[in-house]
C-alpha cells in the first residue's frame, strides 16, 4: 500500500475517532481515548502524554499517560519547561528530532520532575530520540500539550506524524472543550438542585417553625400550662424535658424516655455546673450513660431558667433545634406571663396584709379572705423571711435592681414549697422581705414549720444566693394568732424575731418568737460565762475526737428536745431502737449525767439552747 492510501486510511480512522470523541462527555475517557488512538496512528510512537493547563496553579497537571507508572502523574512543568513547557508557549507543534535539540530543551526540567520522570520510565530519558509535542488550542488559548516520545530504532517519528497529531489535536480539542463544558452543566445542573433542595429544606423548615409557634400560641391561648408545653416538646423530640429555676429546683418536667425526677435530683449539683446565663451547653453523665442539652429561657438578655433536655445522644437534627428554639421562646412568654400576673396579685396581697396589720377596713379584709381562701376560723402564724442586703456594694442602683429580681424568684421557690406543705397560706413580697401567712392545718407542728425554714433559709443560702454573691437569709416566726385583732402584734412578734437573729452565728438564722424570752435570758449574759457552761455541760462530748462524736451530739439535741421521747428520736435519726440504747448508754458515760434526772436534763437543754446562739462554741471544739 503506497504512503497515499496509508494516509487516506489514517485520516478515515481519526474521523471515526471523532465521532467517538465528540459523542462521548466523560473528560478522562476523552483524554485516556484520545492518547490511545493517536499511538495506534503514529506508528514511531512508544509513549504518550496529555497536559492540561490549570489556571489556579499556573502549572501544565499530567491527566492521562501511557508507558509510564503511575508516579508520573506528581510531574507538573511550569510553561516554558522542558519540551512540553516550549510548546505550550510557543503555542505551535514543535518536532524534535535529535539529541541536541532533546538535551537542550529538557535542560530546562527541575531537578524534582526528572527525578519522578526517571522513576516512572523503564527506559532513560537520554535514550529518547525523537518527541513530538503538539499544543491543544481553543480560541487562540492554549490549553494543554499531548507529547508522543520514541525510544525505539525500529521505529522513527516523521513530519507526517507531526501533521497528523496536529490534526488529532484540532479534534480532541473540541471534544475535550465539550467534555468541560457538558461537566460544568452537570456541575452547575447539581449545584441547582443542591440549591432548590436547601430552599425546599429552608420553606419545609419555615413551615414548620410556623406551625409549630402556631401550636404552641394557640396551647397558650387555650389556658394551658407550662407543663403541658413541656409535654408536647417532649412527644416532639422523643425526649425528656424539665425546667431548672434560679434556685436550681426542677421547676417542671416531662419525663417519659430517658430518666425520672429521682435521677435528675440526684444529680443536679453535677447539672448546675454546667449551666450557662446566656449560651446553650450540655453536659454527659457517664453513670447514666445519658446527655443533658441546656438552653436558657430570657427575656430581655435576663435568665428565668433553663430548658433541660434528655436524651441517649447529643445528636440533633434541624427540626429538632427549631422545636427546642420555638419551645424556649413560648416557654418565656409563659413564665413572662406569669410573673407580671405575680405582680399583680403581689400588689393585691400587700393591701390585704397591710388591711391585716393595722386592723382596718374589716369588710375589704373579709372579702380578700374570700378571694385567697382565708380562714379565720383557724389560727395562723406570720412567717418573716429577710434577704440580707450588701451594703458595700459599687453601683447600688444595679445592686438593687439585682437583688429585687432574685427575691423574686426566691418567692416563687418559698410559695411553691410553703403551699405544699401548708395549704391555703398566703405568701407576698414586701421590699426585701418575704412574708408568709400560715393557716395552722390539723397536721400543723413546729418541727413541720422548723423543716420548712431549714430548706428555705440554710438550703439556698448556699445554693442559690452563694452563685449570686455570699448572702445571708433570716427569718423570724410569730406567736400564734387566734382572732383578726392579733394580727398587728403577731406581725410586729415576728419582726423582733427576726431582729433577734442578729446576734446569731451560724447557719440556721431563724427564730421563733415563743423562744424569745429564753434568748433574751440568755443572752444578756457574759459571752465567756455561756461557753464556760457549755464547756462544763458538753465539754467531754465537743472534746471527744472520734467519728461518733457528731451522731452522740445529734443524738442527744434531739433526745432532749423531744423531751425524752425515746420513740421519736429513733425514728427522726432513722436508727434501730438497739442502736440509740447504746448511744444513750455512751453519752451518759462520757458527760456523766443520769438522763432520767430531770435537773441534768435541764442543763442539757440550756447548754443546746446556748449552742443555737454561740455555734462558734461548738465549731471551736470540733
Amino acid at each position: 500500500m503506497d504512503n497515499s492510501l496509508k494516509k487516506i486510511d489514517k485520516l478515515q480512522e481519526l474521523l471515526e475517532a471523532s465521532k467517538l470523541l465528540n459523542s462521548t462527555q466523560d473528560t478522562d475517557y476523552i483524554l485516556n481515548f484520545l492518547l490511545k488512538k493517536s499511538l495506534d496512528l503514529i506508528k514511531g510512537g512508544d509513549t504518550g502524554v496529555i497536559f492540561l493547563y490549570n489556571k489556579a496553579t499556573g502549572l501544565l497537571e499530567i491527566r492521562a499517560f501511557i508507558g509510564f507508572d503511575d508516579n508520573i502523574v506528581e510531574v507538573n512543568l511550569y510553561p516554558g519547561e522542558s519540551m512540553t513547557g516550549i510548546a505550550f508557549l510557543k503555542q505551535k507543534p514543535i518536532f524534535f528530532s535529535n539529541s541536541k535539540e532533546i538535551n537542550e530543551a529538557m535542560g530546562t526540567m527541575r531537578e524534582k520532575n526528572k527525578s519522578i520522570l526517571e522513576n516512572s520510565l523503564n527506559k532513560k530519558p537520554n535514550e529518547l530520540l525523537g518527541s513530538i509535542c503538539c499544543p491543544l488550542i481553543y480560541r487562540e488559548e492554549c490549553i494543554g500539550v499531548i507529547v508522543i516520545d520514541n525510544f525505539e530504532n525500529n521505529g522513527v517519528l516523521t513530519q507526517e506524524d507531526v501533521s497528523l497529531l496536529e490534526a488529532i489535536s484540532v479534534q480532541a480539542t473540541i471534544a475535550i472543550i465539550n467534555a468541560q463544558n457538558y461537566e460544568k452543566q452537570l456541575k452547575n445542573n447539581d449545584e441547582l438542585e443542591k440549591y432548590n433542595k436547601m430552599l425546599e429544606l429552608e420553606r419545609n423548615k419555615y413551615r414548620y417553625s410556623t406551625g409549630l409557634h402556631s401550636k404552641f400560641t394557640e396551647m397558650v391561648l387555650n389556658g394551658l400550662s407550662v407543663e403541658d408545653i413541656l409535654s408536647e416538646i417532649t412527644s416532639l423530640l422523643s425526649r425528656d424535658a424539665f425546667i431548672i429555676d434560679l434556685f436550681y429546683n426542677v421547676y417542671n418536667y416531662s419525663f417519659s424516655y430517658y430518666t425520672n425526677l429521682d435521677n435528675v435530683k440526684e444529680i443536679i449539683r453535677d447539672l448546675i455546673k454546667y449551666l450557662r446565663e446566656n449560651e446553650k451547653s450540655s453536659y454527659y453523665n457517664n453513670d447514666k450513660d445519658i446527655y443533658f442539652y441546656f438552653s436558657p429561657i430570657m427575656v430581655n438578655m435576663d435568665t428565668l431558667g433553663w430548658l433541660c433536655i434528655v436524651s441517649d445522644n447529643d445528636e440533633y437534627s434541624e427540626l429538632d433545634k427549631i422545636t427546642i428554639e420555638r419551645g424556649v421562646t413560648i416557654l418565656a412568654l409563659e413564665l413572662l406571663k406569669i410573673n407580671e400576673l405575680s405582680h399583680m396579685e403581689q400588689a393585691l396581697k400587700g393591701d390585704f396584709l397591710e388591711s391585716l396589720i393595722m386592723n382596718q377596713n374589716k369588710d375589704y379584709i373579709v372579702k380578700c379572705s374570700k378571694n385567697y381562701r382565708f380562714s379565720f376560723k383557724r389560727n395562723h402564724k406570720i412567717i418573716i423571711i429577710e434577704v440580707e442586703r450588701d451594703e458595700g456594694v459599687i453601683s447600688q442602683e444595679k445592686y438593687e435592681k439585682e437583688l429585687k429580681k432574685y427575691i423574686k424568684y426566691y418567692y416563687n421557690i418559698i410559695n411553691e414549697k410553703i403551699n405544699r406543705s401548708f395549704s391555703n397560706s398566703i405568701t407576698m413580697i414586701k421590699g426585701n422581705k418575704i412574708v408568709v401567712i400560715l393557716e395552722l392545718n390539723n397536721d400543723y407542728s413546729r418541727k413541720k414549720i422548723k423543716d420548712f425554714l431549714d430548706n428555705i433559709v440554710t438550703e439556698n443560702n448556699i445554693s442559690f444566693f452563694s452563685r449570686y454573691g455570699k448572702k445571708k437569709v433570716r427569718a423570724g416566726v410569730s406567736d400564734e394568732i387566734s382572732r383578726l385583732d392579733d394580727f398587728k402584734t403577731s406581725y410586729y412578734n415576728a419582726i423582733q424575731a427576726l431582729r433577734m437573729t442578729d446576734e446569731i452565728e451560724g447557719e440556721n438564722l431563724y427564730l421563733f418568737y415563743d423562744d424569745l424570752e429564753i434568748k433574751k435570758f440568755l443572752l444578756k449574759n457574759d459571752k465567756r460565762d455561756l461557753e464556760y457552761f457549755i464547756i462544763k455541760t458538753l465539754g467531754p462530748l465537743l472534746d471527744y475526737q472520734k467519728n461518733s462524736r457528731n451522731e452522740y451530739l445529734d443524738t442527744i439535741r434531739i433526745y432532749i428536745r423531744s423531751n425524752g421521747n425515746w420513740t421519736y428520736t429513733k425514728d427522726y435519726l432513722h436508727i434501730h431502737g438497739n442502736t440509740l440504747s447504746y448511744r444513750l448508754k455512751r453519752i451518759m458515760n462520757l458527760l456523766n449525767v443520769d438522763l432520767n434526772d430531770y435537773d441534768q436534763r435541764l442543763r442539757l437543754q440550756i447548754a443546746f439552747e446556748i449552742l443555737d446562739i454561740l455555734p462558734s462554741t461548738d465549731k471551736m471544739n470540733n
